[in-house]
């Protein structure tokens, strides 16, 4: 037997079959196609007319709720340990707002006021007033829903019934006014930035309304909603219990996107959303 047979033997041993390298080029090319397919899912599952951008925050495992006033970095969000943290736009990092009080809800005003739902011992709606200060402004309990326009604009529901608060300079308080005398039950409300309009969600079939006095509501929504945010009583972004996301425009649903945990819109009319599939990440919906 010659060298160059045995050369040629130990040569065709050792090299890799044809079978064998198309095996595995086939579960790599399978494998990245079944990335790509999920970017494009998600990345798809939205309305033609807008596109998704990944906002470049931290990850913060579990948001349960974001809002948000002015522009981009006027951020807040809710943990679902109740823990509530502002974006920091110098420090580039999310500040945590209380340390020791759990927070039930929240929401952020046009001019980025805050106002907060906290149970501690008992449930209290504060304000905040200051960067590590916050006052209490009203008693509350398990049913009551917050909404803000701005410092000089605040809603609240307590037994059932709105109230609307309104700062007064001389005696630096907010002054309560009971605005519905029957009792009315109600899942959110939220008021518009833009005309200070209340919109709500009614707690028995969940359909949206806009409150005009306490004989007047007008019906916005045929289906049920688990989360509304008002712009004007023209304008409003809402989530219904499919998860999707919706855009409310002079008497018009428009969908936007399908698995959305939690929207909100800003002063602007930018979306902001949290994916059920990923609610570590914030994305940013803008119009194309």
């Amino acid at each position: 037997m010659s060298i160059r047979f045995l050369e040629k033997m130990l040569l065709l041993r050792h090299k890799p079959s044809f079978m064998k390298i198309s095996h595995f080029s086939f579960i790599g090319t399978f494998i990245g196609a079944i990335v790509i397919l999920n970017i494009y899912l998600f990345y798809h599952n939205v309305n033609s007319s807008s596109k998704v951008e990944v906002l470049k925050f931290p990850k913060n495992p579990g948001i349960m709720k974001i809002d948000i006033g002015q522009g981009e970095d006027d951020l807040w969000i809710l943990t679902k340990e109740n823990y509530l943290y502002h974006w920091d736009t110098f420090k580039k990092e999310f500040i945590c707002k209380n340390s020791c009080t759990p927070i039930v809800d929240f929401a952020v005003g046009s001019d980025g006021t805050v106002i907060m739902l906290s149970l501690y011992n008992i449930y209290c709606v504060y304000i905040r007033d200051d960067i590590d200060s916050w006052y209490w402004v009203a008693n509350a309990n398990q049913n009551t829903r917050i909404s803000i326009c701005n410092y000089n604009l605040v809603f609240i529901t307590y037994n059932n019934k709105i109230f609307q608060g309104y700062y007064d300079y001389g005696s630096h308080q907010i002054i309560w006014q009971q605005l519905d005398s029957a009792e009315y039950y109600y899942d959110q409300i939220s008021c518009a930035f833009h005309d200070g309009s209340l919109w709500f969600i009614g707690r028995y079939k969940h359909h949206v309304y806009v409150y005009i006095d306490d004989n007047k509501n007008i019906p916005r929504s045929e289906i049920s909603f688990k989360q509304i945010k008002a712009l004007s009583k023209q304008h409003a972004i809402g989530i219904d219990y499919n998860n999707d996301l919706w855009e409310y425009t002079k008497g018009t649903w428009t969908w936007i996107k399908n698995n959305v945990k939690g929207a909100t819109i800003n002063n602007d009319g930018e979306i902001f959303f949290i994916d059920i599939t990923n609610d570590n990440l914030i994305y940013k919906l803008s119009k194309n």
